[in-house]
């Protein structure tokens, strides 16, 4: 058998394997054979997988490189990136560190709730088959946690304490669809294995301050195969500083037109105070949507998918308190109708003045920003696109150095198309850009044991100015992410660095580009680079 075929077989292989022993990915990629199960998680379990990933990356190693396509090499740096992350997190043992079970359950129970909408039958099912499997999940997850890392023993103290909202929305939902006896006893089940749960973990001795760092080795090599850069840490560090300096300084001189010594906020506080989106809100996001749509199709800036969906759509009542502002939920990877739902939580209707209303729905100011990078051409465009690529397992990589870096650049594309003239645009823009940057600053400090999570945090608050709330949101992800939180504005720049080769080096339109740039998957930049271009 040739090489070429060989690494088709094993790339088939490791798939099949792993979505068969984690129904809760397969149930997010769209195949029903994973719906309404939770899986195990046993020791035996996770040993297993690390035997799946031991075998694929010896099959990889003995696999001749110079037999493959560009697609297939495409691959192989793809596979190779998930199975050494996954090898690393078996090593320092984070599944006995990260007590996340209790998210993983309230995750899945949150998707069929979106689901139900369409299809509340088969949710129904789905939801009571996880109520039942509940009890049993958690009892083994409780077994694999050893000593919980102090960052990630705080969030799951936070999601227990938020999960009876959840549970009242699930117990809502079958309330309303086709309601059996047995489904109070169910939810009373799980609340009970939730709280069973918290407490193990609570008992357990607590880990050593910072382990959630995974060094400074693990995370040079997270930036050179999933961020597909060749930059040290300490090259990626000075990246970072300069941006912080030249945003910056772009940010003074797009200040001073607002008035005298006028900070970006107070510039952004002042006209989300004077923007009024009407009293149907989801009129205005539906409206605004189609806009923005309308405006990169006219510029021509990109190709716009045939035959998908997006509906905008009011969180449904019972799920106010679950969501943001505004979010996106893009359908699965091999779901045949592609169909993404972007939410918009409104929660005017629970204040009781007219005053108070109108200050909710100005939470949303700034939506034709959310709107370019939740729908079109951002979030919605690009992983619908991807989802359609001709190579199967292509459409279950997803680095965030591209899908992040995208959208922040579909927002510049916004300000340099003019596809919105507000006057603050510009100065939101460059906002978001700065918090971008420092979050390559943070990101890089604490995974390397350089900033504790206290000093992570007062870094968010002194830079950006905010609250201890918002900073430590913030970094709780971070702990837990190692090498995502700088994708985002390394992602951006690797776009602009592209942009200029191909746009001003082969005269290539903009359209042409950003098409060139979607066909490969949701794979970092400098591979299609080595690998895309003729």
């Amino acid at each position: 058998m040739s090489d070429t075929k060989r690494f088709e077989g094993m790339l088939s292989r490791y798939f099949e394997g792993a979505l068969a022993d984690n129904p809760i990915w397969a149930n997010y990629t769209g195949l029903k054979d994973g719906e309404g199960k939770l899986g195990c998680a046993t020791a035996r379990h996770v040993e297993l997988e690390e035997r799946r990933r031991q075998k694929a990356l010896t099959e990889l190693d003995s696999i001749n490189p110079r037999e493959l396509s560009g697609e297939q090499h495409l691959d192989r740096l793809a596979l190779r990136a998930m199975l050494r992350r996954g090898q690393e997190d078996f090593t320092r043992g984070r599944h006995t560190l990260d007590p996340n079970a209790l998210d993983t359950v309230l995750g899945v129970m949150l998707h069929e709730l979106q689901r139900g909408d369409d299809e509340p039958t088969r949710a129904v099912r789905n939801l009571r088959s996880l109520l039942r499997e509940a009890p049993r999940f958690l009892e083994e997850s409780a077994t694999l946690i050893d000593r919980p890392e102090r960052v990630w023993r705080k969030i799951m103290e936070q999601t227990a304490a938020g999960a009876d909202s959840l549970f009242t929305a699930v117990d809502v939902f079958l309330s309303k669809n086709h309601s059996q006896p047995k489904d109070a006893v169910l939810v009373a089940s799980a609340k009970l294995a939730f709280t069973r749960y918290h407490d193990a973990v609570l008992n357990r001795p607590i880990a050593s301050t910072g382990s959630f760092a995974i060094g400074h080795l693990a995370l040079q090599r997270r930036v050179h195969d999933e961020l597909g850069l060749d930059y040290t840490l300490g090259q990626v560090e000075a990246l970072a500083l300069a941006e912080i300096r030249r945003i910056g300084t772009l940010l003074e001189k797009a200040c001073p037109k607002f008035g005298r010594k006028r900070t970006p906020e107070q510039i952004i506080a002042k006209a989300r105070k004077e923007w009024d989106p009407g009293e149907d809100l989801l009129a205005t996001y539906r409206a605004e949507t189609a806009r923005v749509a309308g405006a990169f199709r006219a510029a021509r800036a990109v190709s716009f998918p045939i035959g998908d969906e997006l509906e905008v759509r009011r969180v449904p009542e019972f799920m106010r308190h679950l969501f943001p502002t505004a979010a996106y939920s893009s359908p699965g990877a091999f779901e045949k109708r592609q169909r993404g739902i972007f939410w918009v939580n409104d929660l005017a209707p629970t204040k009781e003045t007219k005053e108070e209303r109108l200050a909710e729905r100005q939470q949303h100011f700034g939506l034709s920003l959310t709107a370019a990078h939740e729908a079109y051409p951002g979030h919605h465009l690009q992983f619908v696109t991807a989802n359609r690529h001709s190579r199967k397992w292509r459409r279950l990589f997803a680095h965030a150095v591209f899908y992040e870096g995208w959208t922040l650049w579909c927002e510049q594309m916004m300000v340099d198309l003019r596809v919105d003239r507000s006057p603050w645009l510009r100065v939101q823009q460059l906002h978001d850009a700065l918090w971008r940057a420092h979050r390559i600053v943070v990101d890089l400090r604490l995974q390397t044991g350089r900033y504790s999570y206290e000093q992570g945090v007062r870094h968010m608050m002194k830079h950006l100015a905010f609250t201890k709330a918002r900073a430590e949101g913030d970094v709780n992800w971070y702990t837990g992410s190692p090498g995502v939180p700088m994708s985002y504005w390394l992602g951006r720049l690797e776009n602009e660095r592209l942009c200029r080769r191909l746009m001003e080096g082969r005269g290539w339109s903009l359209r042409r580009f950003n098409d060139w740039l979607l066909s490969f998957g949701t794979l970092p930049q400098s591979w299609l680079e080595k690998y895309g271009l003729d």
